[in-house]
C-alpha cells in the first residue's frame, strides 16, 4: 500500500467512474482515468477509510476486490459511494464566487503568481459561461449582472441597477461609483460610492438586477473602515432543544448550550426593523430574552393574525377633554 496521498480532484473522480461501471479490470480503469495501476491503487487504498459521520458500515466509501488483497486484485468494484455518485463541477454561481474572491490578488504578485492567477480567472469565466449557456431559456440566473459588475469594476467603470433591500424589504434604483468585490459567507459583495446618498455602500450582488454601465467611475476617495454599514448590534436570544436544526439555517453571532439542550444565542444585525422581521418569521424557533421585544413580537403577531381573522377593533373616537 502507497503512503502518498493522492489529490482530492482525482478521488472525486475515481469513484463516480467505478459506481458508473460496475467491476472494472485495475488496468482498464487506470488507462481511463489517466493514472498508472499504482497511482489508482492508492487513490482506492485512500478512498476506503473515507466516508460520512459515523464511520461504520454503510457511511465509509465500501469496495468489493478480486483477491485477499487490494494491491494484487485485477477487478474493482465501489459498492458504496457515500453520495460521490457523479463528478464535482461548479455550477454557474459557484464559479462566479469563487472568481470574485480570486479577483482580489489581481495586482498583487506578492500574495500570488499572476500568470497561473489569471489562467485560473478565464478557466472559471469560461466554466461560469457554459453554465449560463446551458440554462434553459428565459431562466434568470443573474450571471449576465454578475458579469457586468466584474467588468466595471475592472475597468472603472460606474453601474446602475434595481437593489432589493432586506432591511427594509423594498427596492430602489442605484447608482454607484464600485470600488472593489469581496466574498463573505458564500455571498459576493460590490463596495463602492453611492451617489444617491454620497456615501460609501456594500451591496450584496445576489440582490442586484438590471445593472447597467453608466460612465466613467467617478473620484472615490478614501474608503471608511465600516464600508457604510454602520454599527453592528447583538441581541440575545433562546433557541429551544427542538430547534437546534436552526442553527445549520442561521450563523448566529454565538451559542451556548444550557443544561436542558436549550440554547442561548446572539443575534448580530445592523437595522431594527431587520430583527423585528426575522424574530417574526422565526418565531417558532428563535425567541428574544428581552421580555420588551418579545412582547413587542407576540403583539405584532397578534395583530397579523387579526388581519386574517377579521378581528381588528375598529378604532374608536377619544373621548373630548373636559370643557369642550
Amino acid at each position: 500500500m502507497s503512503t502518498r496521498s493522492v489529490p482530492l480532484a482525482t478521488l472525486l473522480s475515481v469513484v463516480p467512474y467505478f459506481h458508473s461501471r460496475g467491476a472494472v479490470p485495475v488496468s482498464e480503469a487506470a488507462r481511463d482515468l489517466g493514472m498508472t495501476d499504482k497511482a489508482l491503487r492508492s487513490a482506492l487504498w485512500q478512498l476506503w477509510s473515507c466516508g460520512l459521520p459515523g464511520y461504520g458500515p454503510g457511511d465509509l466509501i465500501d469496495l468489493a476486490f478480486s483477491a485477499e488483497d487490494l494491491d494484487d486484485a485485477e477487478m474493482v468494484e465501489v459498492t458504496f459511494t457515500a453520495g460521490i455518485d457523479r463528478p464535482v463541477r461548479l455550477t454557474a454561481a459557484e464559479a462566479v464566487t469563487l472568481e470574485t474572491g480570486l479577483a482580489v490578488f489581481l495586482d498583487r504578485p506578492e500574495v500570488v503568481e499572476q500568470a497561473a492567477l489569471r489562467d485560473l480567472l478565464a478557466t472559471l469565466r469560461t466554466a461560469a459561461g457554459a453554465e449560463s449557456a446551458r440554462a434553459p431559456q428565459g431562466s434568470d440566473t443573474g450571471d449576465s449582472d454578475a458579469d457586468v459588475v466584474r467588468t466595471a469594476v475592472r475597468s472603472g467603470r460606474a453601474l446602475r441597477f434595481v437593489y432589493h433591500s432586506a432591511s427594509s424589504d423594498s427596492s430602489t434604483i442605484r447608482v454607484v461609483d464600485p470600488a472593489r468585490l469581496s466574498v463573505a459567507d458564500g455571498h459576493s459583495y460590490v463596495h463602492g460610492m453611492d451617489r444617491g446618498s454620497g456615501a460609501w455602500r456594500t451591496f450584496r450582488t445576489d440582490r442586484m438586477s438590471r445593472v447597467e454601465e453608466v460612465g466613467p467611475r467617478r473620484a472615490l476617495g478614501p474608503e471608511p473602515q465600516d464600508d457604510g454599514e454602520g454599527e453592528r448590534r447583538l441581541e440575545r436570544a433562546i433557541v429551544p432543544a427542538a430547534g437546534a436544526w436552526f442553527l445549520d439555517e442561521f450563523g448566529f453571532h454565538s451559542v451556548a448550550r444550557r443544561p436542558d439542550g436549550d440554547l442561548d444565542v446572539e443575534i448580530a444585525y445592523f437595522d431594527r426593523a431587520w430583527l423585528v422581521r426575522f424574530l417574526l418569521g422565526h418565531a417558532d424557533v428563535v425567541t428574544p430574552a428581552d421580555p420588551v421585544l418579545a412582547r413587542e413580537i407576540a403583539e405584532r403577531a397578534t395583530a397579523g393574525l387579526a388581519v386574517y381573522t377579521g378581528s381588528v377593533p375598529e378604532p374608536t373616537e377619544e373621548e373630548p377633554a373636559p370643557g369642550m
